[in-house]
């Protein structure tokens, strides 16, 4: 009950301001809608997320299949960077991190189904603060506002009633859902557009941030879409079956993204709006004997695109290599806009580096999050057990799971399929890489369970490979 006091009151707070503005925009006789936004140097900002959705599956970042037609003539206008991580495989706690800026060891979204603090700040809370309109549409019941997603929303649309997929009762994270889980692309496309073309200030900035469900699993595609390829003999095999129905969904939810970035320009959205695509998370395709997401850290599950387009303001047609994170989203689109960030946040701005005015260190830290599991949870049976965290730096990337006693170092540079784990052959790039993710995690604000303690025999194993001070 207090918790939704703090909202309430957050939010009359925040409605309040915007009346004031209201009335004192009515009574003035300053100039029109139209010559406000031209004089207005802060750009709309449309946030797009598209769920599990994997960079290398996608013709854009060289897949053979063609699954992404539209991010790729998106991406000739735009900068694409070609190593950017969700820092979770998990929905929930990857879109925090998106809000927020920071890890879900700090903001406590461990999994799905937790709650999203009011103590934390999003960018949408920082953003509305600052003059802008915001909305949110979205297509999965994990994101729901009961989880505080909405959170600096004034518009939040969660209602995928009338997309056409099957009715139910889903049991998620311990409970029973009614109804419809999840929406499908063209109506969340719709829903998007509805918004832009009525919203009720058109004379302000807006923030827009959609969700496209449509690549995870069971990967259903509409009747009578047609994909833009199609399959062959291989696909008599289950798995190239499975995998061929992952492609299919990403081809169709491109299809209705396309849909969503060709309605900016008839409504003269076109030039003034930066335009963000990324993903909350990969897919696992038993590259690592693992179907779906959740339970690993390795690429497959935490490699994502990521897009970002403003016309006149950064780069055209340019590839970025160097890795980045999702946390260094919200501290971009707040200096993009001349929008001061919030202190809280912990993200690097990439706004230099997108206007071509600085570049990335090749060799900068992306920390990552494997969700925790305990006895009871759907990935014992698959030997998952506490908490997992990465480290990629430079061509190194490290995966440590004290509870299950994992120690895997790879070099992604020679092994990107992550194939051969190096801890044993450089026990001292694992011993550093170990140490730097524990002093990281030490200062990280904590707004999760303390971690839980490290068993014995893992211990003296850490010890033996000079992982543990």
């Amino acid at each position: 009950m207090g918790g939704e006091r703090v909202r309430f009151w957050r939010r009359v707070d925040f409605y309040g301001l915007w009346a004031v503005a209201f009335f004192l925009g009515v009574s003035s006789c300053g100039p029109g809608e139209a010559e406000r936004r031209a004089s207005d140097p802060r750009p709309n900002i449309l946030l797009i997320s598209l769920d599990t959705t994997r960079a290398d599956h996608l013709s854009a970042y060289g897949y053979e299949r063609e699954t992404s037609a539209a991010l790729d003539a998106f991406a000739d206008d735009g900068v694409l960077f070609e190593t950017a991580y969700a820092p979770s495989a998990t929905t929930g706690p990857s879109h925090a991190s998106l809000f927020t800026s920071l890890s879900p060891a700090s903001h406590g979204v461990t999994k799905n189904g937790k709650n999203l603090g009011m103590s934390w700040t999003t960018v949408a809370e920082v953003l509305a603060s600052s003059g802008y309109e915001t909305a949110a549409v979205v297509s999965s019941y994990v994101l729901a506002s009961r989880f505080g997603y909405d959170q600096g929303f004034e518009h939040f649309d969660e209602d995928f009633s009338q997309a056409e997929v099957p009715v139910g009762v889903t049991l998620w994270e311990g409970e029973e859902v009614h109804g419809k889980f999840y929406g499908r692309a063209d109506d969340t496309t719709r829903r998007a557009v509805d918004w832009l073309e009525e919203r009720p200030r058109k004379e302000d900035p807006f923030f827009l941030f959609v969700h496209y469900f449509d690549p995870h699993d069971p990967y259903t595609l509409p009747d009578g879409y047609v994909p833009p390829f199609r399959p062959g003999p291989s696909e008599a095999l289950k798995k190239n079956r499975v995998i061929y129905m992952y492609d299919a969904a990403l081809a169709y939810m491109d299809q209705e993204l396309g849909r969503l970035l060709n309605a900016l320009g008839p409504l003269g959205l076109d030039e003034n709006t930066l335009v963000v695509i990324t993903g909350d998370h990969g897919e696992g395709l038993m590259e690592h004997g693992h179907w779906h997401h959740g339970i690993h850290i390795y690429e497959e599950g935490v490699r994502v695109p990521l897009v970002l387009r403003w016309p006149g303001h950064i780069d055209q047609g340019r590839r970025i290599q160097s890795p980045v994170s999702l946390v260094d989203l919200a501290p971009s689109l707040l200096a993009l806009s001349g929008v001061p960030s919030e202190s809280s946040f912990l993200g690097e701005s990439l706004a230099e580096v997108l206007t071509g005015q600085a570049e990335l260190d090749p060799d900068r830290p992306v920390w990552l999050y494997r969700r925790h599991y305990a006895e009871g949870d759907d990935a014992v049976e698959l030997d998952a057990s506490g908490e997992q965290w990465g480290l990629r730096e430079g061509r190194w990337k490290l995966i440590s799971g004290i509870r299950e006693g994992v120690l895997e170092l790879y070099d992604l540079k020679s092994d990107p399929g992550e194939t051969v784990n190096l801890a044993d052959r450089h026990p001292e790039v694992a011993a550093r890489m170990q140490l730097t993710l524990d002093r990281w995690l030490a200062v990280q604000p904590r707004g999760g369970p303390p971690a839980a303690p490290i068993d014995e025999e893992v211990r003296q194993r850490l010890e033996a490979l000079g992982y543990v001070e």
